[in-house]
């Protein structure tokens, strides 16, 4: 897949071309580092590195084989981050990471790094059906630089130095199969790291990922001080993996998506969790129905501000973008339409208390192919001047229909029980509802059929055929304030 390959190196922002610099005044003069290295076997390698200042925090990088050349600004000492890789014809290739540092003195200097010291990364999960990579990164303030290889072959030259952390973490892929480890060490890089575990030893997450789109793919990832970065594992969707995750460790776990016909491409995010050892609750991820997850919005003083995020979340509440999705927004009190939109989140409002109209409309480029092709959402409020930061008094409604198969189709001809909760904004006032309205279309939104709830369920009878089936909730509270969502194909109707 073209998205989600690894970036070798990571640094600042700006330090993105071979040996560049930020602008500086004509009068400097210039200095040149040379690195030279030599394999753990004694060779030549090829040289990957990051000369990092941690007073003015800016890095350079730099690659070449046998050599590479950084040109500098000043006399001082430098830390030196590389990976130092041997790619002899016939012999099986390796990585060492490399740390030092190096005090430039002369006009051009030159240095050379060794990876004959280098310690093995070892780390092993017992599991031969499964293939594993393993990225570290060194850490130190703004610098993170990152390398990665398979197992048994990258190495690691032990050095202490205050300030630098080393984290290995390593994403293991099989048929069904996805382990996750990771350990991490303050202080410098460690003497040797060893890592070996079992099923046994690990917390156990049975996940499903659902399709919503002709052609996709999906790309399960975990995010955290300890984790090996972006995964490597597109699986095509649907599907279900059993993850094994090294317990008590934070994860924050995201899904991204794409399609191989149709202009899809975003993801779907959860908060950080943690597992314990032995088996967790099943997830299932990409489940219909995709909508705001939380209205958002708020109001400072006279400044409303609202940002149309999470409006393609999933059914368990995962927050979700696409990156082929186009947002309108329309704020209006009375006849007057303010200066509110996408582009341009803020506006100042009246201090007095006054009714305002909020529209928002989320559309999927890839409307043909796809599950809410097109969310609508308005909401009516009152809001006036505020002392502080105030969430805006907004609900969203939820839909979690219960049957659904693994593409989200219920099948033509049955009873779909649909749970609809209402949620409000976080930070305001949660009000009671004095109406919830529920409604359910099959012809494409020409006609509706009204939903009685019971206890908080509607139920909608699918259609004999092959379709969509589209939703509409409206809210009122106590306050007054209220809401009318509408999902265009909230979920399909397939035999």
């Amino acid at each position: 897949m073209g998205f989600g390959r690894r970036a070798l190196i990571t640094g600042l922002a700006g330090a993105l071309t071979l040996a560049a610099l930020p602008a500086t005044a004509s009068a400097t003069t210039w200095r040149y580092l040379t690195i030279k290295g030599l394999s753990r076997a004694g060779k030549v390698p090829w040289i990957t590195a990051q000369i990092y200042d941690p007073a003015a925090k800016k890095s350079w990088p730099v690659m070449g084989r046998d050599n590479a050349v950084a040109k500098l600004p000043d006399k001082r000492t430098y830390e030196i981050y590389a990976t130092l890789a041997r790619a002899e014809l016939r012999e099986s290739p390796e990585n060492t990471v490399v740390l030092t540092t190096f005090k430039l003195s002369k006009g051009h200097d030159k240095v050379t790094l060794s990876a004959k010291s280098g310690k093995p990364i070892d780390v092993s999960v017992g599991d031969s059906s499964v293939q594993g990579r393993i990225r570290v990164h060194v850490r130190h303030g703004a610098m993170d630089f990152t390398t990665d290889d398979v197992p048994g072959r990258l190495y690691a030259v032990p050095v202490k130095r205050s300030g630098v952390t080393f984290t290995q973490g390593s994403t293991w892929t099989g048929s069904g199969l996805l382990y996750r480890l990771g350990t991490s060490y303050s202080g410098g890089v460690p003497a040797g790291v060893t890592q070996h575990v079992t099923k046994a030893d690990l917390a156990a997450v049975k996940v499903t990922y659902r399709s919503f789109g002709d052609g996709m793919k999906v790309n399960p990832r975990c995010r955290g001080a300890i984790w090996g970065g972006d995964d490597e594992m597109w699986l095509d969707a649907p599907a279900t993996v059993t993850e094994y995750v090294q317990p008590g460790a934070a994860c924050k776990r995201e899904l991204w998506y794409e399609s191989s016909s149709h202009p899809l491409f975003g993801n779907v995010t959860v908060g950080t969790r943690t597992y314990a050892k032995g088996e967790a609750p099943a997830e299932t991820w990409n489940a219909a129905v995709f909508a705001p997850a939380v209205p958002g919005g708020y109001r400072t003083g006279d400044t409303l501000h609202y940002t149309p995020a999470n409006l393609l979340s999933d059914g368990p509440g995962n927050w979700g973008f696409d990156q082929f999705t186009i947002a309108n927004v329309k704020l209006r009190s009375g006849t007057k339409t303010l200066g509110l939109d996408a582009y341009e989140p803020d506006v100042t409002l009246g201090k007095k208390t006054a009714t305002y109209r909020l529209d928002v409309t989320a559309t999927r480029d890839g409307a043909e192919a796809t599950l809410s092709d097109r969310v609508l959402v308005s909401w009516v409020f009152k809001s006036a001047r505020t002392a502080k930061k105030t969430a805006l008094p907004l609900t969203t409604v939820r839909f979690a229909p219960r049957g659904l198969d693994v593409r989200n189709a219920a099948a033509p001809g049955s009873t779909t029980e649909i749970p609809v909760r209402v949620v409000t904004n976080p930070g305001a006032t949660a009000h009671a509802v004095t109406t919830l309205k529920v409604e359910a279309s099959s012809d494409g939104a020409k006609t509706w059929q009204n939903l009685p709830v019971a206890n908080g369920v509607v139920s909608v009878v699918n259609p004999a055929e092959t379709g969509y089936v589209a939703l509409r909730a409206t809210v009122v509270d106590s306050a007054g304030n209220q809401v009318t969502e509408t999902v265009s194909r909230a979920y399909r109707v397939a035999g």
